[in-house]
């Protein structure tokens, strides 16, 4: 029976939804468990896993576990990339969406995916798989550390911590809020002492929304692999039931099942690599003629504006408008602009990009009016001009019910220039209308 057949198999068993199907399995587990404490985990314990992944049974001070290991040549294909590409490439520019830290060499990265007991957390959900990739000399190597049955589970967070020992820095997919703080959770429950403290943490999933939610509906590690790394993946068990999975095999024995997910999990860590790879290409070709999206390069100008990398971010955003952009985010890109160069007292420039925007639809148009008022009161001393602005503004507001909260600001404005407009004033700038 091939991948296909298997995964068919398993979604026509699954009648029930995922979350009560895998409640059912887990309480029919432990009744199971408590009827025969000594007899069921002697029954299970090496119930056929060899039979279906290839891998071996590893022991320490704290008991045994699975392990499989699979290593991957740096010749390979993978999407638009090569296997290679992860120990070759510089990370160094990841720093600009990590706080300007300082990243640490492929070689001394970990890359980690766990598959669990379930998809929420908390102190009942258990890492019974923990998958890691590391650059090994001339390969790429993919370790799973599997718990055939819960008492494993000290002996594979004892096998973890010694992994992480040689690393400086571990990269996840929306680790920094469910695997990283579940694992620190099943280290505490066991009294063990955590190895993530020391370890700079690169979660690369808010990077890559940051810079490709734009253009993609969806952010998912599967989306991103399809759409940024060109991979279609055939013969994969979607995340949802893993879980069932699982506990079907604790409560059968029967190990069949497990090997798609080890694929799945696989698959997971070569992608989380192969999308860091990329994410520090596209961060380190910023001001090149090399993106094609002007939607990325305005995404790419908002995340170098962020990391206060202005003359990279303006030189950005220009290209992006230079190449077209929808009218919505076309709109958001020149205020970036105008942003910019009110920040570094360009103000002729923004005044420009200020009136343009006045012109357009609200609510940016609101914001826009207001900027050109406040230039004009403060920096022109042009109260009239000021006053015009203002009353233009309201206008807008009366027109649009859904902005009228900024109403009474305006109003309060117009009623302070009106104010001082009574002494003498300079001549009033031309008032952007629609």
């Amino acid at each position: 029976m091939n991948l296909e057949e298997k995964l068919r198999q398993l979604k026509k068993a699954a009648k029930a939804g995922p979350q009560d199907s895998n409640l059912e399995r887990q309480l029919e587990y432990l009744r199971r468990l408590e009827e025969s404490p000594r007899k069921l985990p002697a029954q299970r314990a090496p119930k056929g896993i060899e039979e279906y992944v290839d891998g071996r049974v590893e022991k320490n001070d704290w008991g045994e576990f699975y392990l499989a290991r699979q290593a991957l040549p740096f010749g390979r294909p993978y999407g638009k990339l090569r296997i290679g590409d992860l120990a070759s490439a510089d990370l160094s520019s990841l720093s600009l969406v990590f706080n300007n830290a300082i990243v640490p060499e492929p070689e001394k990265l970990l890359y980690l995916d766990t598959e669990t007991t379930g998809l929420v957390g908390g102190t009942g959900t258990c890492a019974f798989m923990i998958g890691i990739g590391t650059v090994e000399g001339s390969q790429f190597a993919v370790r799973q550390f599997f718990l055939r049955d819960y008492p494993e589970e000290k002996a594979a967070l004892a096998a973890l911590a010694e992994a992480l020992e040689t690393c400086e820095g571990i990269v996840t997919f929306n680790g920094k809020t469910f695997d990283i703080p579940l694992l620190e959770t099943r280290y505490a429950l066991a009294r063990m002492k955590s190895p993530f403290g020391r370890l700079m943490h690169l979660d690369v999933l808010h990077p890559a929304r940051r810079l490709w939610k734009l253009r993609l509906e969806s952010c998912t590690l599967t989306d991103l692999e399809s759409a940024i790394l060109g991979i279609g993946r055939e013969g994969d068990v979607a995340g949802s039931e893993i879980p069932g999975i699982y506990f079907d095999y604790l409560r059968t024995g029967n190990a069949q099942g497990l090997q798609p997910v080890f694929y799945h999990n696989a698959l997971d860590i070569v992608t989380l690599a192969a999308l860091a790879v990329e994410l520090a290409r596209v961060l380190s070709e910023a001001g090149e003629e090399t993106i094609a999206s002007s939607l990325d390069l305005f995404s790419l100008s908002r995340i170098l504006e962020r990391a206060q990398a202005t003359e990279r971010s303006l030189e950005t955003c220009r290209q992006a408008l230079a190449k077209g952009l929808p009218r919505i985010v076309e709109s958001q890109a020149l205020w970036q602009l105008a942003a910019q160069h009110k920040r570094r007292r360009q103000h002729d420039l923004a005044v420009e990009l200020w009136n343009e925007l006045a012109r357009r639809d609200a609510p940016i148009a609101i914001r826009a009016l207001e900027e050109l008022a406040i230039h004009c009161e403060h920096r022109q001393r042009n109260v009239v001009a000021a006053l015009e602005f203002t009353r233009t503004a309201l206008e807008r507001l009366r027109q649009d019910a859904s902005l009228s909260t900024h109403s009474q600001r305006f109003s309060r404005r117009r009623e302070r220039l009106e104010r001082k407009a009574k002494q003498p004033a300079s001549s009033p700038l031309p008032i952007a209308r629609d």
